[in-house]
């Protein structure tokens, strides 16, 4: 539970709440009465899409019910993943490490009040629409898989990458794509999106490695940061991997480090 004064809080509990809604749009979610779960049969191997969050179980049945219930309803996958934050009881986090689970890459979740000044690359965004934008986009996300970096190194082939893109498509329109382009050529890609609590999320971004330190990145942030605001979003806010480079440039361009969230994963045989 985060303390401090209740504006942090309250701030804090907004960012979840944006994010545990980002992870469910365009999934079923069954809502039980210690946590809720996201089920997709169709797509087994995605964690965003067969997960369970939002967890408040706190005593030993509590807990247990929420193992039980993930079984339950994720026995189509080999994987037991669980999103926690802030608000996640740290008793239950504990019987996660002793159930066997392994904390994926940590995220920090970042706030900007007001992006700093940043220079422009020159491209061009183009919202991704039409089927040959998502054929565009399969292409960067298969390049950004076989890098690994935001999926922690994971070996993963071309069907995860269907998958993957087939479930940002599941999240559109609330959840917008845009491709960076220059002569013709895309190079990055990033999305944002208007949580119903009005929080404004930047997210999945990602640049060719032939493309970075040119302004890419921070075109596409400084031009979502923009459009959220004039949108009516009074905060704004992304996620960086803890390990890796990107957070850097956030902090530059007036991102502030506000709160953890974290994905934990045990592996099991698919029908246990």
């Amino acid at each position: 539970m985060p303390t401090g004064t209740s504006e942090r809080a309250d701030l804090l509990r907004l960012i979840a709440e944006a994010y545990r809604w980002q992870r469910r749009l365009g999934h079923e979610v069954v809502e039980l009465g210690h946590c809720g779960i996201v089920a997709d049969s169709a797509h087994p191997d995605l964690w965003d899409a067969n997960h369970a969050d939002n967890v408040t179980a706190e005593s030993d049945a509590e807990i247990d019910a929420v193992l039980a219930a993930m079984d339950a309803h994720l026995g189509h996958s080999d994987s037991r993943v669980v999103h926690t934050d802030v608000f996640t009881p740290e008793r239950f986090i504990a019987r996660l490490a002793h159930e066997g689970f392994a904390e994926r890459p940590v995220v920090v979740q970042m706030t900007c009040d007001r992006l700093e000044p940043t220079r422009s690359a020159q491209v061009t965004l183009v919202e991704v629409i039409e089927q040959r934008e998502w054929d565009v986009l399969a292409d960067l996300v298969a390049v950004d898989v076989r890098e690994g970096k935001r999926t922690g190194g994971l070996d993963l082939d071309l069907d995860f990458v269907r998958g993957m893109v087939a479930n940002y498509r599941r999240k559109t329109p609330g959840y917008r794509f845009f491709l960076a382009v220059r002569d013709g050529q895309a190079l990055a890609y990033g999305a944002m999106a208007i949580a119903p609590n009005r929080m404004g999320m930047i997210e999945d971004l990602f640049a060719l490695p032939s493309a970075r330190r040119q302004g890419i990145a921070s075109t596409l942030i400084a031009n979502f940061h923009r459009d959220l605001r004039a949108a009516g979003c009074d905060r704004v806010f992304l996620g960086a991997v803890a390990a890796e480079d990107a957070k850097a440039l956030y902090y530059k361009l007036g991102f502030r480090p506000a709160m953890l969230t974290r994905c934990w994963v045990r592996q099991v045989a698919a029908g246990d």
